[in-house]
């Protein structure tokens, strides 16, 4: 009977475990008009045809930028998050949640890589060190996919290549559609090695070859350089592409994990630069000085 009780025991906590898990609330303040929420899309109109670039290639040409009201503070719990931060800028939370795998909207890690993660939010508004403060924050590039939530970019198309050039930090990625491989999994970059070919109407880009260095949020949101990601760009209208990105890293996670931005098309006819590193203060002003 002991055993029984035991066991039954044990199914009723993985029962309230897993009933736990369940899908975040929703949000408190007022999304803003136009938003596009990953966790509850518009459907899609199934007799939409992507047109065609001369070369084949399904169109997906212009500005662009996330219409999810996502914040790369935090993509877990956005408005918690902030609210710190909004009651002192005045600014208006913002309510996006692009995790939709897992359900509960949280980065699946590994229990010990959930205490560094832990150890890393406690950290983030006054580090002990320079090394446990956002990376973005210290004049570094943001990785993939962290820049794809971050501002507007522009998207052209060549023959056997995409081109994404953004806003933020100068970055872009040259996508070569030719089937070579990536470089050295020796080699380890910023931005990842991108190579990408097409699915229908979808951009598949598989993004390897990424150091350990970048974040997915400024609370933290880290990785290993095994971390990789699998890209999907869908357009499913004239003006809105569904942005899917699934990321792996069998160091660092329990298991592999999606999120979702919505981008919308911008009617904006030249990019504008946002620099980022000239007269950034940050790391002095949020360490106290060089440490």
């Amino acid at each position: 009977m002991a055993k029984l009780f035991l066991g039954l025991l044990t199914i009723a906590l993985l029962v309230v475990d897993v009933s736990a898990q369940g899908p975040p609330p929703p949000p408190k303040a007022a999304p803003p008009p136009g938003w596009i929420d990953p966790r509850n899309p518009p459907k899609e109109d199934p007799s939409f045809k992507a047109p065609r670039t001369p070369d084949g290639q399904p169109r997906i040409e212009g500005e662009w930028a996330q219409a999810s009201d996502i914040i790369t503070y935090s993509i877990e719990d956005p408005e918690l998050e902030r609210a710190e931060h909004t009651a002192i800028s005045g600014q208006r939370p913002m309510v996006g949640r692009p995790i939709i795998d897992p359900i509960d909207g949280k980065i699946p890690y590994l229990p010990w890589a959930m205490k560094y993660a832990a150890f890393l939010h406690e950290e983030h508004r006054k580090p002990s060190a320079l090394k446990y403060l956002d990376p973005v924050s210290r004049g570094f590039q943001e990785g993939v996919p962290r820049i794809n939530y971050q501002g507007t970019f522009q998207i052209q198309q060549f023959p056997g290549t995409v081109l994404f050039t953004y806003d933020y930090h100068h970055t872009y990625r040259v996508i070569p559609l030719d089937n070579r491989p990536h470089v050295n999994q020796n080699v380890k970059l910023w931005m990842g090695n991108s190579r990408g070919h097409w699915e229908g109407d979808t951009l598949v880009v598989d993004v390897a070859n990424n150091n350990d260095q970048t974040w997915l949020q400024i609370v933290g949101g880290f990785h290993s350089d095994a971390f990789h990601v699998v890209e999907r760009w869908t357009l499913t209208s004239a003006d809105h592409i569904v942005y899917l990105a699934t990321v792996d890293d069998a160091k660092v996670y329990s298991r592999p994990w999606t999120l979702r931005v919505d981008m919308r098309r911008q009617k904006v006819e030249e990019q504008w630069e946002s620099a980022i590193w000239e007269g950034n203060k940050t790391p002095e002003i949020v360490a106290g000085g060089d440490k």
